[in-house]
C-alpha cells in the first residue's frame, strides 16, 4: 500500500505518487475493499465509498472532463481537500465544517472544473498565472450568466477553497487571494447588488395541484385496490422461480423439445416474452423470430434455462413469428377494479417486475406525501417502523419511528451521516400505515424501499441497496406513464396526470406540497410545525410559501370563488324562508340579493373573480370602493369585559358570552318566518329591507365624517407608572380588518372539500362562520 508523500500534520507541498489512495481510510465505510478504491492516476473517483448513508449514489468525479493544462493542479488540490484539515482561514471566515461530506466535495470539485474551462479560455495553463483582475472578470462573468445571486457567491466561495489550500501546493499551483477575500471588500462590489428575494421562502418548488391529485389518487388506488392482486402475482411469481433446479436435469432438453413440438402439433401457439430484458435483447440483435418465454417454461417444466434454450434453437428451421403469441399469464384471479371493471384481465408473467415495482412507488408516493417526511427519513423507513396505537378514549393513532438526519451533528459540529433516531415519532394516517404495510410484504430485507426490489437492477461496485433519490425520480416517471395508460384504456381521462411545469415530479417536492395544503385549512400553521418538528411557525411558512408556480393566482380565484359560493347558498337560504337578524342583516341582505340579481346563472370570470375581493374595480352591478359590501374592510370593534377595580386582584367574571363584534350577523336557521308580524307590517319591513338599495359611497374617513364611537369610548391612557387594569384595551378598536365573513366562507368551501374525502366532516355554513368568528376574535 502506498501512502502519500506529504506531511499531512502540517503545512507542506503535496506530491502523491500515482498510486497513491485519494480517499482517507478513517472515513471509508465498513467492508470495502482495497481494490475498490480510486488512485491519484485514475481519471474517476468515487467520492461515496466515504459516505455511510445507504440512499447515496455513486458520486463519481470525472478527471477527464477537465483541461488536460490544470488538470494535474486540480488534482492535486482534490487530494488536498480530501486529506488536509480544513484550513483555519475557511472555518474562521466561513460556516465550514471540519469533515466536508462526499456531496459537497463532488460539487466543489465540479466548481473547479468549471473555472480551469475559464481559465483555458483565457490561455491560462497554471494556477499560479492567475491574477486579481482575471478573479474579477470571472465573477463578473458569473453575474452575467443569469443565475440567482447566492448561488454565484456560493461559486466564489468555493473558488477561494483553491486559495486557502494554497500553501500545501506547488508553487505553480498556488491561486492569488481573491479579492473578494480582502477584509475590506464585500461581495456585492464583485456581483452588484444582491436581487434575491428576501421572503425567506423556500425555493423548492411544489407540485402543481393539477399533477398532485391524479398522482394522488393513482398511488391510493394502487395501494388500497390493486396491491392484492399485485402482492398475489408476485407471490406465484416467486414460487416458479424458485422451482428452477439449480443444475441440468438428464433428458431436459428433450422434455422440452417434446413439450414444444406438442404445441406446435396441437395448433397452439409458442409463449413469447415480453419482459424488458428479453425486448432488448430482440431490438439489439434482431432476427425473424421474436424472443420466446424461455423462464416460464423452465419453470414449469422443471428444467433449466439453457435446455429450454437448447430446445427452442434445435426447431429454428421449424418456426416462423406465426408460431408465438401472446405472453404467458399467471393463475391469479383479477380482484380490484377502477370504476366498475377490472383494472386488467389478466396478469401476465413477465409483467409481475414491472408491476411490483409501481406498487413499490405507489407506496412510496403515499408515504412521503401524506406523511411530510424529508426526503432521507422516508428512504430510511425500516420494517415495523408503524404502530398502531389505541388510547384509553378509544382514539387510534399510528406512529412511525424512524431516523432523521438534518442537524445532527457531532461535538465538533459536523453532520452525521448515519443520523439518529427521531425523538418523536410522526402521527400519519391510516393510508400511510396500510402503505407501510405493502411495502413491508414486497421487500425481504430490512429496508422498505431499495434499489434491489426489481431483478434489472445493475450492480454496483457498493454493497448498498437504498435507492436514490434520482432512482426514485425514474421510478415516479415511471408510474405516471402506467397510470395514464390506464386511465386512458378505461376511459377516465379526468384521471389523467399531466406533466408538472417545473420539471420532474421529485420526493423533495412533496414535503412542500403538502405544506402548502395544510397551511390553507383552518389552524393549519400550528398543525403544521408540529407535524414538521419546527419550532417555530416562521419555518413551517417558509414550506407553504404560495409565490411559486403561479399559486397566487389560484388563491385570488379561490378567494372569489368562497364569497360567490357563500352569497349562492344565502339567497337560497333566504327565498327558503330564513331570517338574518343582527346590525349588519340589511347590508347582508342587500348583497344577497343584489348578487343574485347580477350574477345568478352567469359565467364567473377572473375580472368577476377579483372584483369579489376587490383586486380591480366592481363589475357593473356591486357599487362601492370595494366589491361586496358585506365584506368591505370595516372597522370593528372588540367587545372587552371591564376589568378589576384598581388594587383588587379579583379576576373579570365572564357569566356569559362575549357580545358579538358590530358588523358580524348571525345565522338563525332555528328561528321560523314570524307569521304574527304580517298583521303589524312586519312582511312589508322584511321585504321592504330585503330590496336592494344604492349604497351610500364609503370613502376614506375622517375627523368630520367617522361616527363617534359611542358604545366602545376610547381608553384613557394611564399616568406614568401606573399598571393597566386587566381586561381593558391598550389602543383604541379601531384597525381595520377583513369582515370575518371572507374567512367564513373559506372556511366552508375548506369543509366542503373535506367532506368529500371524510363524508363525517360538517361542512354546514353556521358551523363555519362559528370557527371562523373564534379565529377572529383570537
Amino acid at each position: 500500500m502506498t501512502t502519500p508523500s506529504a506531511d499531512l500534520d502540517g503545512p507542506g507541498v503535496i506530491a502523491p505518487a500515482p498510486d497513491a489512495f485519494v480517499l482517507p481510510f478513517a472515513r471509508l465505510r465498513p467492508g470495502f475493499e482495497p481494490a475498490q478504491l480510486p488512485r491519484f492516476g485514475d481519471l474517476a473517483w468515487r467520492l461515496a465509498l466515504m459516505s455511510r448513508k445507504e440512499t447515496h449514489r455513486s458520486l463519481v468525479i470525472d478527471w477527464s472532463r477537465c483541461p488536460a493544462a490544470l488538470r494535474p493542479a486540480l488534482m492535486r488540490a482534490a487530494f488536498a481537500e480530501l486529506n488536509v484539515p480544513t484550513p483555519a482561514v475557511l472555518l474562521q471566515q466561513r460556516a465550514s465544517r471540519s469533515v466536508t461530506q462526499p456531496a459537497s466535495l463532488r460539487h466543489y470539485f465540479l466548481v473547479w472544473i468549471r473555472f480551469a474551462s475559464w481559465l483555458t479560455d483565457r490561455d491560462i495553463t497554471e494556477l499560479g498565472q492567475v491574477t486579481a483582475d482575471d478573479l474579477e472578470a470571472y465573477a463578473e462573468q458569473l453575474r452575467a450568466s443569469g443565475r440567482r445571486w447566492r448561488t454565484d457567491a456560493k461559486t466564489l466561495w468555493v473558488i477561494s477553497r483553491l486559495w486557502a489550500y494554497a500553501p500545501y501546493l506547488p508553487e505553480r499551483d498556488r491561486l492569488v487571494m481573491p479579492p473578494w477575500e480582502d477584509p475590506a471588500a464585500v461581495m456585492t462590489d464583485f456581483l452588484g447588488t444582491n436581487d434575491d428575494a428576501l421572503d425567506g421562502e423556500n425555493n423548492i418548488p411544489i407540485v402543481h395541484p393539477a399533477v398532485m391529485s391524479p398522482l394522488l389518487v393513482w398511488a391510493l388506488r394502487t395501494v388500497l385496490d390493486l396491491a392484492d392482486d399485485v402482492l398475489a402475482a408476485a407471490r406465484e411469481h416467486r414460487w416458479l422461480l424458485d422451482s428452477l433446479p439449480a443444475r441440468g436435469v438428464p433428458g431436459g432438453t428433450e422434455t422440452a423439445r417434446a413439450y414444444l413440438r406438442g404445441l406446435l402439433a396441437a395448433g397452439q401457439q409458442l409463449s413469447a416474452s415480453h419482459a424488458p430484458g428479453a425486448t432488448a435483447v430482440a431490438a439489439k440483435y434482431g432476427g425473424p423470430l421474436p424472443p420466446m418465454a424461455t423462464t416460464f417454461l423452465a419453470a414449469t417444466l422443471g428444467v433449466i434455462l439453457g435446455q429450454v434454450a437448447a430446445a427452442r434453437s434445435s426447431l429454428t428451421d421449424e418456426l416462423t413469428a406465426e408460431n408465438f403469441g401472446p405472453g404467458p399469464l399467471l393463475n391469479v384471479p383479477v380482484s380490484g377494479r377502477t370504476g366498475h371493471v377490472p383494472w386488467t384481465p389478466a396478469i401476465g408473467f413477465d409483467d409481475v417486475d414491472t408491476l411490483v415495482l409501481h406498487l413499490s412507488t405507489a407506496a412510496l408516493i403515499c408515504c412521503a406525501y401524506l406523511s411530510g417526511m424529508r426526503l432521507e427519513e422516508v428512504l430510511a423507513l425500516r420494517h415495523g417502523c408503524c404502530t398502531r396505537t389505541e388510547r384509553d378514549d378509544g382514539t387510534v393513532r399510528y406512529e412511525v419511528r424512524g431516523q432523521h438526519f438534518k442537524g445532527v451533528l457531532d461535538e465538533d459540529g459536523n453532520a452525521i451521516p448515519e443520523g439518529e433516531p427521531r425523538a418523536d415519532p410522526w402521527i400519519v394516517l391510516e393510508l400511510v400505515a396500510r402503505a407501510i404495510a405493502v411495502a413491508e410484504q414486497l421487500e425481504e430485507g430490512e429496508q422498505l424501499f431499495t434499489r434491489t426490489l426489481f431483478r434489472g437492477a445493475k450492480r454496483t461496485i457498493m454493497d448498498r441497496t437504498g435507492l436514490s433519490s434520482e432512482a426514485a425520480v425514474e421510478r415516479i416517471r415511471a408510474f405516471t406513464t402506467w397510470a395514464n395508460q390506464l386511465a386512458a384504456a378505461h376511459g377516465r381521462p379526468h384521471e389523467l396526470i399531466p406533466a408538472d411545469p417545473d420539471g420532474a415530479v421529485a420526493l423533495r417536492r412533496f414535503r412542500r406540497t403538502i405544506a402548502w395544503f395544510i397551511c390553507r385549512q383552518p389552524g393549519g400553521r400550528i398543525a403544521l410545525a408540529v407535524q414538521y418538528g419546527h419550532a417555530a411557525t416562521a419555518m413551517s411558512e417558509s414550506y407553504a410559501g404560495r409565490s411559486k408556480a403561479d399559486m397566487l393566482e389560484v388563491l385570488d380565484q379561490e378567494k372569489g370563488l368562497a364569497p360567490a359560493d357563500a352569497l349562492t347558498e344565502a339567497g337560497e337560504r333566504i327565498a327558503a324562508g330564513e331570517t338574518v337578524s343582527g346590525p349588519a342583516a340589511d347590508r347582508y341582505l342587500t348583497a344577497a340579493a343584489e348578487f343574485s340579481d347580477r350574477y345568478a346563472g352567469t359565467y364567473l370570470g377572473k375580472r368577476e373573480l377579483r372584483a369579489l375581493v376587490g383586486r380591480q374595480p366592481p363589475p357593473p352591478g356591486l357599487r362601492g370602493p370595494a366589491s361586496l359590501p358585506d365584506l368591505q374592510p370595516r372597522r370593528v370593534h372588540r367587545a372587552v369585559h371591564p376589568g378589576p377595580r384598581p388594587g383588587t386582584r379579583r379576576r373579570p367574571e365572564h357569566p356569559g358570552p362575549l357580545p358579538l363584534p358590530s358588523g358580524v350577523r348571525e345565522h338563525q336557521p332555528h328561528r321560523q318566518p314570524d307569521h304574527r308580524a304580517a298583521g303589524r307590517g312586519g312582511a312589508d319591513r322584511r321585504r321592504r329591507r330585503s330590496r336592494p338599495r344604492p349604497l351610500p359611497h364609503r370613502g376614506p374617513r375622517t375627523a368630520a365624517t367617522s361616527p363617534p364611537h359611542r358604545h366602545h369610548p376610547r381608553p384613557r391612557r394611564p399616568a406614568a407608572g401606573r399598571r393597566r387594569p386587566r381586561g381593558t384595551t391598550m389602543n383604541a378598536p379601531d384597525e381595520s380588518v377583513t369582515g370575518p365573513r371572507a374567512g367564513a366562507a373559506l372556511a366552508q368551501l375548506v369543509g366542503e372539500a373535506l367532506a368529500h374525502a371524510h363524508p363525517d366532516v360538517d361542512s354546514r355554513l353556521p358551523g363555519a362562520i362559528r370557527a371562523s368568528r373564534g379565529t377572529a376574535r383570537r
